[in-house]
């Protein structure tokens, strides 16, 4: 009988420290945060690869936008007589 009991969920319990989504505090010079824990220093390294992980997220977005553009300015130049002279 107990084996078909349902066992409680564990509920979660979320803290929140004040910190963004978008929080850089990792990149200090190994000093202390607010929570007494000693950050490493950041590597350039480290820097280079979290600024590239963000611009290839925006790079299809960047090109759709950019052709998106394109087409509206060659409309617009079409059929507003761009071409005439």
């Amino acid at each position: 009988m107990s084996d078909k009991k349902k066992k409680k969920k564990e509920k979660v319990k979320y803290i929140d420290d004040g910190r963004t989504i978008a929080d850089m505090s990792a990149f200090s010079n190994g000093r202390r945060d607010k929570d007494g824990f000693v950050r490493p220093p950041s590597t350039f390294k480290d820097k280079w690869k979290t600024y590239w992980s963000a611009v290839k997220s925006m790079l299809v977005p960047m090109f759709i936008t950019l052709g998106v553009l394109t087409v509206v300015f060659f409309l617009a130049y079409v059929f507003l007589g761009g071409f005439s002279q």
